[in-house]
């Protein structure tokens, strides 16, 4: 197994992103070259046929000199018969080969004199080729990094496209648009762009455009965290490229194959697709970037000696390349001395210096050539992460803070946040603490403008968020919660650290969801609840920070030195005490906690007359009940109303509206698909016909279907589902158990959005009874949060562990009797601590086994 912070440590998940993406060029040139025959052939001009398909040969088996020889007869025959058509068609090609002979400049002009010839089509055919030179001067562009000029010319030979009628070419340009735009890192776009022509693609025979369609499709689908659809492309991709006997097109399927099963943790596979890519590829620059990616695999694997092998076979390769600058090519030498600085580290020898300075020379006079700020960037940063390793503090500072006004330059986010990070991490090396977190602050900032795209990756996928996102955010907080001179943390840094882990818990959510569907809203506990406190657990690697928010608008901040790994030893000591219903293992942990947590802000709260206490837990905080903390004498419930929320920038608590209290109540009794029977839960119900008017679905009546009917024909403030139920921190993994089916997190929010959409009114309360998060899942709680938010309600009770269902029955049964009987006197976190108050003075339930798994998320009021 990869140990994780190796394989994802600063700019590795960069690195592989841009790597793997399938150049546009590769689609400009499977277009334009499987075109000549049929070109050529509607101009009348068949006695040049012969010429033309032999400099397509040529310029396919990389002999770009003589393809280039051969075009140029071929275009002064169409000067000698004054053929516009043929002349504009074939300076397309020869702009095609000066580019891959790395002249530029020569490409550039052919393609300009391509489109005086002709400026007014007046033909289907002539709109072709206009529109196919337009494909290659994008192609030209995103090569020198110019993806937003790229993407308008492409736009630009869409509707030539479309104007000759030629529908594979306006599904190609498409296609090239989605790759410019993963260029950029707006994955997110690319893939709403490529989504949208699949069908298209699916209803064309087998060609090379359906090919790369299929393989775009798969990299937006890799980086935004659908792993197992991208695969099933991917090998779609392959096949068709196999039998097609399209041996370029394979290498690449090949290649992208290799970077799925790295996203995926299929280490050995991800080696072994590319072994196949750079045996198979032709293309120099395509078989380096396979090996590069297999290179660092081998490191990240500890396979030293294999590593090492590989390393003159790729320098050689690039030193081929050096007459064709391309951003590719510089990304490939950026690539290589990452490679060789990790290579460095893992054997601990020197040898690689001189190779690796060289490399980012090399890549940086390159990018300089070329006028790419991005590829630019991207080198001068990396320097800066080589010096960082070496303990260079002024000089990595120098190259990273170039790299960063280059990457805003070009409102570059993904750089951005790299770089910044990189500073803040220098900056605090150098114990430049207000660098630090002035750069800090702003990789935080680029991170919020990425989070429609880099953010909602996928945890298992390259941009792990664990190792690339969350350390930015808590190295910040760390910074800001460290007393400078032995002075007090200030009110102003107290605040900020709260937006911080605010912005985290937002962060996280998205990245659960896959999308950046939450919005925050500045809001504080003031405004909210003039008698309830926040408190914020937040875990650091050597220490518990603790910040509360009073509603006097003031923070207080206490904390404990405790190693990450114990603290979270503590955590689960409790939670598995509690589980098992011990008689008294559960104490020590719950007592500890109270320590850590409660007893440093109790002056305060009896100062402020505070009755609740809301917690925005962190990490594994959010798999225990904090009901169960316990003074030594009583539990922290006995005291206090306790209710969660992710943040408060997330709900807008108020109070229960004044509305009748109509329930549309679901629930299984009997054992279904592999769970047991839960034979009170039809008590559970029969109690709720009891206090509130209530539609009841039972068992088989309980299908998502009927469900779904149900809560479009009515409004219900109510709706509780006592069924089996899982929350996990994988979304496809949480779900409610209905007689006939699974109901998704994303199905939840369907169905309870379609009638409250209409009339703009919450669910005021959403009770899941019977669920439980993911055993063994450390993050599970995620799901619970997300369930909570995606179901839209104000208030979400649900439970950390299926308990007793007597039990259940019981507390509901409490439960319901507090907010039907006094509504204007209680609240709902009230409602539910007098129920669990209930359950603690019972003589059978007292355990917190039975009692303390219940957790209201959301509005308390």
């Amino acid at each position: 197994m990869i140990n994780e912070v190796t394989l994802f440590n600063p700019l590795w998940g960069i690195l592989i992103a841009l790597s793997s993406l399938v150049m546009a060029s590769d689609v400009a040139v499977a277009l334009e070259t499987l075109e000549i025959t049929e070109a050529i052939a509607s101009t009348g001009q068949n006695f040049q046929w012969e010429i033309l398909h032999r400099g397509k040969l040529a310029y396919q088996s990389g002999r770009y000199t003589a393809a280039k020889a051969i075009w140029l007869d071929a275009y002064q025959g169409a000067q000698l018969k004054h053929n516009i058509e043929s002349q504009a068609q074939v300076l397309n090609y020869l702009a095609l080969c000066e580019e891959k002979l790395g002249n530029s400049n020569a490409a550039a002009a052919y393609l300009t004199t391509s489109l005086e010839l002709i400026s007014e089509p007046t033909s289907d055919r002539q709109w072709q080729i206009k529109a196919q030179t337009l494909n290659t001067k994008g192609n030209l562009q995103l090569a020198r990094g110019q993806a937003e000029s790229a993407v308008a010319s492409w736009q630009a030979a869409e509707q030539a496209y479309r104007r000759g009628s030629d529908l594979v070419g306006v599904l190609g340009a498409k296609i090239n648009q989605a790759q410019a735009w993963q260029s950029l890192g707006l994955y997110r776009r690319a893939q709403k762009v490529l989504e949208a022509i699949i069908p298209q693609l699916e209803q064309q025979a087998d060609s090379s455009v359906k090919i790369v369609g299929f393989r775009s499709l798969a990299t937006a689908l890799k980086v935004t965290g659908d792993l197992a659809t991208a695969e099933k492309l991917l090998q779609q991709s392959l096949s068709l490229a196999q039998e097609l006997n399209l041996i370029e097109e394979s290498s690449s399927s090949l290649f992208s194959l290799g970077n799925n099963a790295l996203g995926s943790g299929r280490y050995e596979q991800a080696i072994d697709y590319y072994q196949q890519a750079a045996a198979t590829t032709q293309q120099p620059l395509l078989r380096t970037e396979a090996q590069l990616n297999q290179l660092g695999l081998l490191v990240a694997t500890k396979q030293s000696s294999s590593a090492e092998a590989m390393v003159s076979q790729i320098q050689a390769n690039l030193d081929s390349l050096r007459q064709m600058p391309s951003r590719r090519i510089v990304y490939a030498r950026v690539n290589l001395a990452k490679r060789l600085v990790q290579l460095t580290n893992a054997s601990n020898q020197q040898r690689y210096s001189v190779i690796t300075h060289n490399q980012l020379q090399t890549a940086l006079q390159e990018a300089t050539e070329l006028e790419d700020p991005q590829a630019k960037s991207y080198a001068l940063g990396m320097q800066g992460y080589l010096a960082e390793t070496q303990n260079q503090v002024s000089l990595g500072l120098q190259y990273t803070q170039a790299a960063a006004q280059l990457a805003q330059q070009i409102n570059n986010f993904e750089l951005i946040y790299q770089w910044q990070w990189q500073s803040g991490r220098l900056f605090k090396a150098d114990e430049n603490y207000s660098g630090a977190i002035a750069a800090y602050t702003e990789a935080v900032h680029a991170l919020e403008s990425l989070r429609g795209d880099l953010v909602v990756t996928n945890a298992d996928s390259q941009f792990s968020f664990r190792e690339s996102i969350e350390p930015v955010y808590r190295e910040l907080v760390n910074l800001l919660l460290t007393p400078i001179n032995n002075k007090p943390v200030s009110q102003d840094n107290l605040r900020r650290s709260r937006d911080t882990i605010e912005a985290l818990q937002l962060a996280e959510l998205n990245n659960f969801f896959r999308e950046a569907c939450l919005n925050a809203t500045p809001t504080s506990i003031e405004q909210i609840d003039h008698q309830a406190a926040v408190i914020y657990p937040i875990i650091l690697g050597d220490r518990l920070e603790v910040i509360l928010s009073l509603p006097d608008k003031s923070f207080r901040h206490y904390g404990t030195s405790i190693p990450q790994a114990k603290l979270a030893r503590v955590i689960e000591e409790l939670r598995q005490n509690l589980q098992i219903r011990s008689r008294r293992g559960f104490y020590q942990p719950a007592q500890k906690l109270y320590h850590w947590l409660i007893r440093p802000a109790l002056t305060e709260l009896t100062k402020q007359q505070i009755e609740t206490l809301v917690f925005v837990p962190d990490g594994s905080f959010r798999n225990i009940p904090f009901a169960t903390l316990h003074d030594g004498e009583q539990y922290l419930i006995e005291h206090y109303n306790i209710a969660l929320t992710p943040g408060l920038q997330l709900l807008a608590p108020l109070p229960i509206e004044q509305v009748t209290l109509k329930t549309l109540a679901a629930g299984i009794t009997q054992r279904r698909r592999g769970f047991s029977s839960l034979q009170y839960v039809n008590q559970e119900l029969l109690d709720i016909q009891n206090y509130t008017d209530s539609v009841v679905l039972r068992d088989a009546q309980f299908t998502e279907p009927h469900f779904r009917e149900k809560v479009a024909a009515a409004q219900y403030p109510i709706v509780h589902i006592a069924t089996h139920g899982q929350f996990s921190s994988n979304l496809e993994n949480t779900f409610l158990l209905a007689w006939d089916s699974e109901i998704y997190i994303k199905e939840l929010e369907e169905i309870l959005s379609q009638n409250n959409q209409e009339l703009q009114q919450a669910i005021e309360l959403l009770i899941l009874s019977a669920c439980e998060t993911a055993r063994g899942d450390k993050r599970a709680a995620l799901g619970l949060a997300g369930m909570a938010l995606k179901a839209g309600a104000r208030t979400t009770l649900a439970t950390l562990w299926t308990v007793s269902d007597e039990s259940t029955a019981l507390t509901m049964n409490y439960f319901y009797q507090n907010i039907t009987q006094s509504p204007d006197q209680s609240t709902k976190a009230e409602a539910l601590r007098q129920a669990q108050l209930n359950l603690i003075n019972s003589p059978h339930f007292k355990h917190p086994y039975y009692w303390s798994p219940f957790i209201m998320v959301g509005n308390w009021l």
